[in-house]
């Protein structure tokens, strides 16, 4: 028989992957760096802003959770999809750990929102801002366990 296949070689038999996989073209580098200048800008700019809210408050502890969740969740997430779309082994590995330092930056403005609501003496998880951000955080965790152990690109196919 024929040896096993490397993770590098094409399947030789049709699958529906493999014609779905046929009609899609890699991002083009032009297009992926506006995209990602624009969704770094974005999630900087963005977080910043949203940090120094209302007018004239300044940047404070408080400054850090919509910061790091905007860099997190639209930064680095974002850019972990744009690369993902440029296709092959690489950039599927790029594109896994860009999405985890996404959650990380995300988990770090968690943080920040638990810490500050402790200091406050409040409630946590009185809001649907707070139910829904938990929730996103919770499925991008899952997603991201199921991307790096099932669809790694070394254990499935890219």
């Amino acid at each position: 028989g024929r040896p096993p296949q490397s993770k590098l070689e094409a399947p030789t038999a049709p699958t529906q992957h493999n014609a779905t996989m046929a009609k899609m073209t890699p991002l083009p580098t032009n297009k992926y760096l506006l995209l990602l200048s624009i969704v770094i800008g974005h999630s900087l700019l963005g977080g910043y802003y949203a940090g120094t809210r209302p007018e004239g408050a300044g940047w404070r502890f408080f400054s850090w959770h919509p910061f790091l969740m905007m860099v997190g969740m639209v930064g680095l997430m974002g850019t972990a999809t744009l690369t993902k779309k440029r296709m092959g082994y690489t950039n599927t590995k790029l594109h896994g750990m860009i999405a985890w330092a996404g959650l990380m930056s995300s988990y770090a403005g968690f943080y920040v929102i638990y810490q500050n609501k402790n200091t406050m003496g409040k409630d946590h998880y009185t809001t649907l801002h707070s139910k829904a951000g938990l929730a996103v955080l919770v499925g991008s965790t899952m997603l991201g366990m199921a991307g790096g152990g099932v669809f790694h690109p070394d254990f499935w196919v890219d």
